[in-house]
C-alpha cells in the first residue's frame, strides 16, 4: 500500500511534495510500479431531476507522447463499460493529470446505465507505449455507492489521504476537505496566506460527517476571516496515528482569488 511522506522537521510546509510508492495492478504487461493511479472519484445523483454524475481525476507517469487513460465500469457487477479520461495537465516534472466524467438525465439516453444507479465499481487502465498498466485498489475494485443522506458521495484513492475545495468569497476563505478515515482522533489543519507567503496563518477545520456509504472518507469544514485579500495560498494536514501528512498541491500549493 502506498504511503504520503510524513512531514521532515525543519522544512518548511510550502516546499513538501507527496511520497508515492507502489500500487498492485489487475493485469499489467510488466510490473506496476507508479504508473498509475486514481486521485479521487465522485457520484452525483439528483433524484428530481434525474441526474447522475460519475467523474474523478486520475494520474499517471507520462511514458510516451501517445497513451489512452480509460475507466472501466459496472453499475450491476454483470455488465462492463469503458469511458476514456482526458489530458488535463501536469502534476510534477514526470507525471501528469488525467479526469474523466459521464452523465446522463432522464431526457437523454446516452450512459443509461447510470440512470437508476445504487453502485459503480470500477478500475484505471493505462495503455502506453504497447504495455498496459491498472491501478484496481490493490485487486479489489474501486467501489463507490451514493449516499442516502446527500445527492454527492466522495472516494478517495488508494494513495491519498486529503483532498480540498476552497473559496474566497469577500472577506471570508472558506472551503472543504475530505479525509481519508485512517483513524478515529484525527486534526485536520489549514497554513495558508494572504501575501506571498511573507506571513502565515493556520487554523483547523471542523468535521461535518461522513463523504459516503462506506465510511472510509469524512467531510471536513473550514470558515476564515480574510479581511481585504484578493488571494488567498493554502496547504493542509492530516495528523493521524503520531504522522502528520501534507497535500499542498505537489509543492505548488493551493491558490484561491
Amino acid at each position: 500500500m502506498r504511503s504520503l511522506k510524513k512531514l521532515v522537521v525543519g522544512l518548511t510546509f510550502f516546499t513538501l511534495i507527496f511520497g508515492l510508492t507502489s500500487l498492485g495492478s489487475l493485469i499489467s504487461a510488466s510490473a506496476a510500479g507508479n504508473e498509475v493511479s486514481l486521485i479521487d472519484s465522485q457520484i452525483t445523483r439528483f433524484y428530481k431531476s434525474g441526474f447522475v454524475g460519475f467523474n474523478g481525476n486520475i494520474e499517471v507517469e507520462n511514458l510516451g507522447p501517445t497513451k489512452a487513460v480509460t475507466v472501466h465500469y459496472t453499475t450491476d457487477d454483470v455488465t462492463w463499460y469503458d469511458t476514456s479520461a482526458s489530458y488535463v495537465g501536469p502534476t510534477t516534472s514526470s507525471k501528469e493529470k488525467w479526469r474523466f466524467e459521464i452523465s446522463t438525465s432522464n431526457s437523454t439516453t446516452e450512459h443509461s446505465e447510470l440512470k437508476d444507479l445504487n453502485f459503480v465499481k470500477f478500475a484505471i487502465k493505462y495503455d502506453v507505449n504497447g504495455q498496459t498498466y491498472w491501478d484496481n485498489n490493490g485487486y479489489a475494485n474501486y467501489y463507490n455507492t451514493p449516499n442516502n443522506y446527500s445527492p454527492t458521495s466522495i472516494i478517495l484513492g488508494e494513495p491519498n489521504l486529503l483532498n480540498s475545495h476552497a473559496y474566497l468569497i469577500g472577506d471570508t476563505f472558506d472551503g472543504s476537505i475530505f479525509v481519508k478515515n485512517v483513524s478515529p482522533n484525527k486534526t485536520v489543519k489549514v497554513v495558508y496566506t494572504t501575501d506571498n507567503w511573507a506571513t502565515t496563518q493556520e487554523g483547523y477545520a471542523s468535521y461535518n460527517g461522513s463523504a459516503n456509504n462506506l465510511n472510509s472518507v469524512e467531510f471536513w469544514n473550514f470558515n476564515f476571516y480574510v479581511p481585504n485579500a484578493t488571494e488567498v495560498k493554502y496547504a493542509i494536514s492530516l495528523t493521524a496515528g503520531g504522522q502528520t501528512y501534507w497535500d499542498n498541491n505537489y509543492g505548488n500549493n493551493f491558490t484561491v482569488n
